[in-house]
C-alpha cells in the first residue's frame, strides 16, 4: 500500500476518474488537455486557411479575367466591332426611319452621324418626325445601296470619310518617317506659318480629324492628318498593344518634324482626339519640339488610364478590390505601368493654351479627367463642356457650336 502522506506527482493527481465506465477526464494542466487544446486549435485553423486561400485564389482568378477584358477592349491591336442596333429604311427623298434604337438613346441625339448598314452607308441629320418607337431623320447616301428594312448603327463618324467629297477641300496622301518606318498622312494644303498636326482616336484615323478640317482651311492652316503605330496598315509596336502615349509620341514627334520642314512652317497647333490627347500630353512631356507648339486642342483626351479602368469597372458594377486586383494582375500579365500613364500628375509642366472639350455623357473617357486638369491649369485651358452627348461626339451634337469655338481659340492665340 501506498503512503498517504507521499508527494503524488502533478501529472497524475490531475487524473480523475468518472462514470460506471471509467472514462479519463484530463484537467487543465495536463499533457492530454494539452493535446485536446492543440488538435481543437487544427481542426478550427485547418478550414479557416483553406477558406482564405480559397478566396484569395477566386479574387485572383476574377481579376485574371477581368484583366483578360481589359486587355481586349483597351489594349489589344484590333478593329472595333459593329453592333447593328437600329433597323434603317429609306421613306422617301433624303429621309430615313430607325427603328428599335438602343436604350440610351443615342440615335435621337440631334446633330450629324454617320449611318452604316450591311451593303452601305451614309448620313443622317435633323429628326423630322419622332414616335415611341422610331424616328424619321434627313438622310444623305455617301455608298451602296439604300436600306430597306435593314440592321444598321450610327457612328460617330463623318460619311463619305473623303475631306474632298464631303468638304470639297483637296488633301494629298504623304508619308512620314517615324521609328518603325514610313507612316500614312492627309496633308492640306494652306498659307499660314502655323501646322495643324491632328492624331485620331484608338482605332480610328485620319478621317476622324474631318470636322475640324472646315476651320482650319478658313484659317488657311495646312494640315496633316497622321496616322501612328498599330494603326491598320501602319507599322506596330513591339509590344503589340497600344501604349496610350508611352511609345506612339515618337511618330507625332516624326509627324511634327515633317510638318516643320515645309517651307514657310514656323510652329504647330496639335489637335487630339481621346487617345490622341494621350499621345499629344506625352509628346509634350518628352519631345524637344515641345517649344514649337504653339496651341492645343484636346477633345475627350485619355489624361490618366487607371481613371479610364476605374470608370468603365464601376459602370460594370465591378467592386473596386476586384478592380485592383484585375490592374494588378494586368501589370503581371501585360506590364502596364499605371503610374506612367496618369498625365495628370506633371500638368504643371504644360505652358501651350488649351482649348479642352469633353461631353458630359462620355460613356468611355471620364469626364472628371477633363474637370481635373482644367482645374489644375486654369492659366490655360479654355474649357468647353457639352451636355447630351457621349465620346466624343460634340462636334457631332452641335457642330455650329464647336467650329464657332474652335475658331475663336485658334485665332486668340494667332498673334
Amino acid at each position: 500500500m501506498g503512503n498517504p502522506g507521499a508527494r503524488v506527482s502533478p501529472g497524475i493527481e490531475q487524473i480523475r476518474f468518472e462514470g460506471r465506465n471509467g472514462n479519463v477526464k484530463a484537467g487543465p494542466g495536463s499533457q492530454t488537455g494539452l493535446g485536446l487544446r492543440s488538435l481543437t486549435r487544427k481542426r478550427v485553423l485547418v478550414p479557416l486557411i483553406s477558406l482564405m486561400l480559397l478566396l484569395v485564389g477566386l479574387i485572383f482568378g476574377i481579376g485574371w479575367y477581368f484583366s483578360g477584358v481589359l486587355n481586349y477592349e483597351g489594349l489589344v491591336i484590333r478593329e472595333d466591332e459593329r453592333e447593328f442596333d437600329l433597323i434603317a429604311t429609306v421613306v422617301g427623298e433624303g429621309q430615313i426611319r430607325l427603328e428599335q434604337g438602343p436604350d440610351g438613346g443615342e440615335w435621337t441625339w440631334p446633330g450629324k452621324w454617320g449611318i452604316v448598314w450591311d451593303g452601305g452607308n451614309g448620313m443622317v441629320g435633323d429628326i423630322t418626325v419622332e414616335a415611341s418607337d422610331s424616328i424619321v431623320r434627313r438622310f444623305t447616301l455617301a455608298a451602296g445601296d439604300p436600306p430597306q428594312s435593314s440592321p444598321a448603327t450610327l457612328l460617330s463618324d463623318v460619311y463619305p470619310a473623303d475631306p474632298l467629297l464631303y468638304l470639297g477641300i483637296d488633301y494629298e496622301e504623304v508619308q512620314y518617317d517615324a521609328p518603325l518606318g514610313r507612316q500614312d498622312a492627309w496633308r492640306i494644303e494652306g498659307d499660314s506659318g502655323t501646322w495643324a498636326v491632328f492624331v485620331h482616336g484608338q482605332r480610328d484615323g485620319p478621317e476622324e480629324g474631318i470636322p475640324v478640317l472646315s476651320v482650319l482651311h478658313e484659317l488657311a492652316m495646312p494640315s496633316l492628318l497622321i496616322t501612328y503605330r498599330n494603326d491598320k496598315g501602319q507599322p506596330v509596336d513591339p509590344s503589340d498593344r497600344y501604349q496610350y502615349g508611352l511609345t506612339e509620341w515618337q511618330d507625332l514627334h516624326a509627324a511634327v518634324e515633317y510638318a516643320l520642314s515645309q517651307p514657310g512652317a514656323t510652329d504647330v497647333v496639335l489637335i487630339g482626339n481621346s487617345m490622341g490627347g494621350a499621345i499629344i500630353i506625352k509628346f509634350l512631356y518628352e519631345s524637344p519640339l515641345a517649344g514649337k507648339v504653339k496651341a492645343i486642342v484636346l477633345d475627350s483626351p485619355v489624361l490618366d488610364f487607371s481613371a479610364l479602368v476605374d470608370s468603365g469597372a464601376r459602370e460594370r458594377n465591378v467592386p473596386g478590390f476586384i478592380t485592383a486586383t484585375a490592374k494588378w494582375v494586368t501589370t503581371l500579365r501585360f506590364g502596364v505601368d499605371w503610374d506612367a500613364l496618369d498625365y495628370l500628375k506633371d500638368v504643371d509642366r504644360l505652358s501651350a493654351p488649351i482649348l479642352l472639350v469633353h461631353c458630359t455623357q462620355d460613356e468611355r473617357i471620364p469626364i472628371d479627367t477633363s474637370d481635373e486638369l482644367a482645374e489644375q491649369r486654369p492659366d490655360l485651358v479654355e474649357y468647353s463642356v457639352y451636355p447630351e452627348c457621349g465620346h466624343p461626339d460634340a462636334w457631332y451634337v452641335d457642330s455650329a457650336r464647336y467650329e464657332r469655338e474652335l475658331k475663336e481659340f485658334l485665332l486668340s492665340v494667332s498673334g
